[in-house]
């Protein structure tokens, strides 16, 4: 049986968190998330500020 110290393991797990695969994957998808919701909101000031953009780039209709 083998038994692990805390630090090690924080230190494996900081090393995998912080890895730069991780955080380019966690950051395109924080940004999808946050262009997604943008562009198909039906919030009144996230629509009206988006308005033209989610028409001119997707061609989506939302009238």
């Amino acid at each position: 049986m083998t038994t692990f110290s805390s630090t090690s393991v924080l230190r494996k797990t900081a090393g995998v968190t912080l890895s730069k695969p991780v955080q380019v994957t966690l950051y395109m998808l924080l940004s999808s998330l946050v262009i997604w919701t943008v562009l198909f909101s039906t919030y009144p000031a996230a629509h009206n500020t988006a308005h033209s953009a989610r028409h001119h780039t997707l061609g989506v209709a939302c009238h």
